[in-house]
């Protein structure tokens, strides 16, 4: 992902599972949701430190937002504290000074976000649909292997043609109720290829899913 990422400026990635609002966790439990943590440590370390979890505008904007933003828009559009500027210009001091976050719904609705920072960052449109996907991919895969280890088992079930259109549909961005005008079925049954799939694949993701399927052309 990184490899990815430092060709538009960003060099670092923290992220993990949403929690709800309001709800408390302890530090055992927050660490338990981490998926990727590349961050210099001395900043980590400061953020743990100082609690700044509860006070980041930018986990405040993930819990009731999941379309992709930039820092400085969460900065523009929150109802910034002091606190929330200190963190900001702590940040700073270790080279996260903007970033792009992008927000992962898993195919069993729970939601993910990556959020990854630098000194500066350009993305184009079409470049940020790819970095999306890339990032869906990319926790589809972490999280898989967190609870089966692989993805080998489910790889002897194929997926069907209707299956494998949905999931198609799916990496263009359409939503399902797109998916179900385009190929003439209902919208349930759009939900239903898409849920069999992944539990033949063992993916977590739509794009962990069509990335097994394609790379493996499991088609009946």
């Amino acid at each position: 992902m990184l490899k990815i990422t430092n060709e538009f400026g960003l060099s670092s990635a923290f992220g993990g599972l949403i929690p709800e609002i309001a709800q408390i966790h302890s530090k055992a439990e927050i660490e338990s949701r981490v998926i990727v943590r590349h961050l210099p440590e001395e900043w980590c370390a400061r953020y743990i430190e100082q609690n700044y979890l509860h006070s980041d505008p930018i986990v405040h904007r993930l819990q009731r937002n999941r379309d992709p933003f930039s820092w400085a828009e969460c900065y523009e559009s929150y109802a910034i504290t002091r606190r929330a500027m200190i963190l900001r210009g702590e940040a700073a001091e270790f080279g996260l000074v903007d970033g792009y976050v992008i927000s992962v719904t898993t195919l069993d609705q729970a939601h993910a976000a990556i959020s990854f920072g630098g000194q500066s960052f350009k993305l184009a449109r079409e470049e940020r649909s790819a970095l999306a996907f890339a990032t869906s991919l990319f926790v589809g895969h972490v999280l898989s292997r967190r609870t089966s280890g692989s993805s080998a088992a489910a790889l002897s079930r194929k997926v069907t043609a209707r299956e494998y259109d949905c999931l198609l549909w799916s990496a263009e961005g359409k939503s399902e109720w797109d998916i179900s005008v385009i190929l003439g079925i209902s919208k349930p049954t759009v939900t239903k290829h898409i849920l069999s799939a992944r539990e033949k694949l063992g993916a977590v993701t739509k794009a962990h899913a069509i990335a097994i399927a394609m790379r493996e052309r499991i088609l009946r």
